[in-house]
């Protein structure tokens, strides 16, 4: 396992190097061969952590961690199977993450978005914006890109919409804090918050789906039409993408309307109410509560 992620993030590295060099130019520059990025098997200590967490048997049959309502571990199901009645909850494998630890791998990933330079967006930020949250999520939150509030402070979701979006995760029992990582499609803030170009969003692909492997989340939540459809392949509005579950690298995905556009049209509330409940189906039972107005 630890090499074929050790080949996976130097073939990454490669193919981020020769994109820049596209941007700066018509052709890719020589360079000399690089040494593979090394990933660490796991230490005696992370292997006795991770067991006294979810339990051994459980961790080495590959199976979801299980976790409680306050983002703790409740008894695990049976070994190699998903957790009773929620057939969609992504396995958890040993991997980098018990490598070096998946908050010290983000760490190093969000050192490299915020020094990134693949993208004209990179010319216009304050402060790129990787993410944020835990790094063993329930759910993985993804937006289009950063606003005016996100690209000051640096972190997701922290103006009017974010604040919202905190009321719709209090809903359904989860939360930032021990639940769930949020980021975007596009690190950067682009230009008086168009809609992000695909040369950008191109860019930042890789990043995020490092971000996806690192978290191995059990499911998706897709705020809003640009970061549904970059992540679908798919050229039809939100409207026709909510409603259902689609597959998205192999996870679960559900797609609702973004925080802001439901602050501006209240009407919205109840379809982006039942995609919530869709998505608590999805990584097991939680406390419901009615969705907030505001």
């Amino acid at each position: 396992m630890e090499k074929r992620l050790s080949e996976a993030f130097t073939e990454y590295r490669r193919l981020l190097r020769d994109f820049q060099d596209l941007l700066r130019g018509d052709f890719r520059r020589p360079r000399e061969e690089e040494p593979p990025i090394r990933i660490d098997p796991p230490s005696g200590a992370g292997a006795a952590l991770r067991g006294g967490r979810a339990g051994a048997a459980w961790a080495s049959a590959g199976g979801p961690l299980p976790r409680s309502g306050a983002g703790g571990v409740s008894g695990p199901a049976a070994p190699g199977k998903a957790a009773e009645g929620h057939p969609e909850a992504a396995p958890r494998k040993a991997g980098a993450a018990e490598g070096r630890g998946a908050a010290a791998l983000l760490a190093d990933l969000a050192e490299e978005v915020r020094v990134c330079g693949l993208c004209p967006l990179a010319a216009g930020r304050n402060r790129a914006v990787p993410g944020d949250g835990v790094p063993e999520p329930l759910i993985l939150v993804i937006g289009e890109g950063p606003g005016g509030e996100e690209d000051l402070q640096g972190l997701p979701f922290v103006g009017p919409a974010g604040r919202y979006l905190d009321k719709w995760l209090e809903a359904v029992g989860m939360s930032r804090k021990t639940d769930v990582f949020i980021t975007n499609v596009v690190k950067c803030r682009p230009p008086g918050n168009r809609d992000p170009q695909p040369q950008e969003t191109a860019a930042c692909a890789p990043f995020l789906e490092r971000q996806r492997d690192i978290l191995r989340p059990r499911a998706v939540l897709a705020l809003g039409r640009v970061a549904a459809q970059t992540l679908l392949g798919e050229s039809r509005g939100i409207g026709a993408l909510r409603g259902t579950v689609h597959r998205w690298k192999g996870l679960p995905l559900v797609a609702t309307y973004h925080p802001s556009a439901v602050l501006r049209d209240p009407s919205l509330r109840r379809s982006v109410w039942e995609d919530l409940k869709r998505l608590q189906e999805l990584v097991g039972p939680r406390d419901l509560r009615a969705l907030p107005k505001n």
